[in-house]
């Protein structure tokens, strides 16, 4: 079922990934706005806000009439109440959104319809979208003419105060190294393909648990371990804490020989932070770590890895930002971390640069095989 989905205006190219992971991208109306082939749930996405189904979309500005015609053809009358909710994403100038959704909701009463601004039945949502202002990082997606979506809307996301609600520093075992919840759920999912779940997820630097708590409360299965028995226990301590679905694994485990660990799973993904300098980016200790684990990694099983590598800050700002052969995690040469994928037939198939301080900037990194 095609269904247009809105994302979240803080990164909106990690949006665009997720939705194409989750619901598999048909096709991009706009940086914010995609439209995908399957309408699955959103409830447990990290960055799209909502779902529109049915939809429709102009690049030319539709009146009130316009969308009230397009309403009352898809919606036969009933006693079912209605409202309308106009936002504007971007540049758009003086539209006045007020006055277009008074409008729509002064004519869908004329025709019978009940307006309820506070509960209604069915909400009826109109996007303005403008060439967005300058993000950073900067994205690739660019919209030099206004464009304008509506549909009905079919479900919301989580929103920003689902994850506000699961602080790190709420948890019984919090360290500053904790990893933001709503990333946490990005990564995992961006584990999917296609919309289809894998079947395990493996973090083998669970720190204080968050992708373990992520992938537990969406139902994947679920192995998680760190070199660090603190941490390892400290994972522990914060997943009893949470109701899951899905079987749970948590084990001391040196993340360069998970192999020898895990042997073969079938269907896992991986997911995983991996420890570097929180105050530089660079880190040739760091870099063989993740060289080694990735080696290991690949023999478990031949599925997904989503990683958040170090990266220089100022190449956030650069127009060559998520090209992989300009890609220098921990301060390496783009050649040397390809030569680690190379080896083991993997590419690099995404790569979203995310703004941490003035000395330090991280890379949200998808790679498969070939």
């Amino acid at each position: 079922m095609v269904a247009a989905w809105i994302g979240n205006g803080w990164h909106p190219a990690l949006f665009r990934s997720e939705a194409h992971a989750l619901g598999k991208t048909r096709q991009i109306l706009h940086p914010r706005v995609v439209i995908i082939e399957e309408n699955n749930s959103i409830a447990n996405s990290a960055y799209i806000d909502y779902s529109l189904f049915p939809f429709d979309y102009s690049l030319d500005e539709p009146n009130a009439e316009i969308i009230a015609s397009w309403f009352t053809k898809i919606q036969p009358l009933t006693s079912q109440s209605i409202a309308v909710r106009a936002s504007k994403m971007g540049n758009m100038g003086g539209i006045s959104i007020t006055k277009i959704q008074s409008e729509i909701g002064a004519i869908l009463h004329d025709k019978g319809w009940a307006v309820n601004l506070e509960n209604p039945d069915i909400e009826i949502m109109l996007y303005y979208c403008g060439s967005p202002e300058e993000p950073l990082p900067s994205d690739p997606c660019e919209l030099d003419t206004p464009f304008f979506v509506w549909g009905i809307l079919d479900s919301t996301g989580p929103g920003g105060h689902s994850f506000q609600n699961r602080s790190p520093t709420e948890r019984p075992f919090f360290k500053p190294v904790s990893l933001d919840p709503r990333l946490a759920r990005a990564m995992v999912n961006l584990c999917y393909t296609d919309g289809n779940p894998p079947n395990f997820i493996i973090d083998p630097f669970c720190g204080t648990g968050g992708i373990a708590i992520e992938s537990s409360m969406v139902g994947i299965s679920v192995f998680a371990s760190d070199l660090d028995d603190e941490m390892v226990q400290g994972t522990i301590q914060n997943l009893n804490q949470i109701e899951f679905e899905g079987e749970l694994f948590v084990q001391s485990c040196n993340a360069v020989e998970i192999f020898d660990k895990l042997g073969q799973i079938e269907g896992a993904a991986h997911a995983f932070d991996p420890p570097y300098g929180r105050n530089s980016w660079i880190s040739g200790e760091g870099f063989q770590i993740l060289k080694k684990t990735i080696f290991s990694l690949s023999k478990v099983s031949r599925g997904p890895m989503v990683m958040l590598l170090p990266i220089d800050p100022d190449d956030v700002r650069s127009p060559t930002h998520s090209s992989p052969e300009d890609f220098c995690p921990f301060g390496v040469r783009p050649e040397e971390f390809l030569d680690i994928l190379s080896q083991i037939d993997y590419k690099i198939s995404m790569i979203h640069p995310i703004w941490v301080h003035r000395s330090l900037a991280r890379a949200l990194v998808r790679i498969d095989p070939k």
